[in-house]
């Protein structure tokens, strides 16, 4: 999809995803060993009282349930940056997540041929509980002027 077929206050939903502490302890054991997410003993006396994911791990999740969906298609140019993310609640094994992608602003560029989208993303578990807020920017292509709708 171009920049123009999206619009402020488009939403699209992700497919849920369940996550397993097997991924939660290989991801974090990569990329984020801290024994909250490695450790079950330590982290069942920690403040949480067992394992929680990586919120890193979290975000990767719902952007990769995103990517699969292709709204995005070859148009996207790629990412500017995030301007806020929030971890709201922990997620734990065996949570099903779904996020709510919206889009909340679309800037053209004054170069032209492209345009900066920002996206709020909302992840959701099971108890319809949210567990994430973040809002990104990306730069996408706009249509051709010489190219049909």
């Amino acid at each position: 999809m171009y920049f123009e077929d999206f619009y402020i206050g488009q939403r699209f939903l992700t497919d849920p995803v369940i996550i397993t502490e097997e991924e939660i302890y290989e991801f974090a054991k990569k990329y984020d060993p801290q024994p909250i997410h490695i450790d079950p003993d330590y982290a069942e006396h920690s403040y949480f009282g067992g394992i929680i994911a990586s919120g890193l791990h979290t975000l990767s999740i719902i952007w990769g349930q995103w990517v699969c969906l292709n709204k995005f298609g070859t148009e996207a140019i790629g990412g500017i940056g995030i301007d806020s993310l929030n971890w709201t609640a922990p997620v734990r094994p065996n949570d099903e997540l779904k996020g709510d992608i919206e889009v909340v602003e679309m800037i053209p560029t004054s170069k032209g041929g492209r345009g900066i989208m920002t996206l709020r993303i909302t992840v959701i578990n099971q108890s319809k509980q949210v567990v994430l807020t973040t809002q990104v920017k990306g730069m996408h292509k706009i249509r051709p002027l010489n190219m049909d709708t």
